[in-house]
């Protein structure tokens, strides 16, 4: 049987601000758990990203990385029980390199999954704060956070579907919104992954 993990995963710089509790099978791929970060957090996914846990270094590889002498492990042949973590443990996750988009990650639970409960997952239980701003860094986000914050000025930026610009409240998260379209986004951004992996 399989168990379910809830993870809260915050990003850091606003780990207060911006944060998502999901829910996902211990026998999903360690890339799945980057997957339903990214959709989580609103990513496009157009970048890499890799995920550590206990000094060890889970990246999906497109080409030889030469410049590294760091040992990598495939996250889509990795699932997540393979980690042997325990409540408490943390792993952390970086995306887009060049931006430096990091995310915290705590294993909260261990429960046994249901029978024939395992379509529901993964899923989004809790959150706070939109997701990240693509093509922008933490450091410009924590600005239109505290902008934000100190006298309610919201930013405009500019939307990825329409092409025009739109204000930015990063205190607007929606649950029930989230959830609708989270996995058919983990799927999109797992084809995208690894369609060319």
């Amino acid at each position: 049987m399989a168990d379910i993990y809830k993870f809260k995963v915050r990003l850091c710089e606003l780990q207060d601000s911006i944060w998502r509790d999901i829910e996902i099978t211990s026998v999903s791929s360690v890339a799945k758990l980057g997957y339903a970060i990214l959709a989580a957090f609103e990513s496009t996914a157009s970048h890499l990203f890799n995920i550590r846990c206990n000094g060890k270094r889970y990246e999906i590889m497109f080409e030889e990385d030469g410049f590294d002498d760091e040992p990598v492990i495939d996250p889509i042949r990795t699932k997540i029980s393979a980690l042997k973590l325990c409540v408490g443990d943390t792993l952390s996750m970086k995306y887009d390199y060049g931006a430096s988009w990091e995310f915290q990650i705590e294993l909260l639970s261990v429960t046994e999954m249901k029978r024939g409960a395992g379509t529901h997952y993964p899923y989004v239980t809790d959150g706070k704060g939109k997701g990240i701003i693509e093509d922008s860094s933490p450091y410009e986000l924590a600005e239109m956070v505290e902008k934000t914050d100190k006298n309610g000025t919201l930013p405009q930026i500019m939307d990825m579907y329409s092409g025009k610009e739109v204000s930015w409240d990063y205190r607007k998260f929606d649950l029930e919104y989230c959830n609708v379209f989270f996995k058919d986004n983990i799927w999109k951004i797992q084809t995208a992954y690894e369609e060319f992996e």
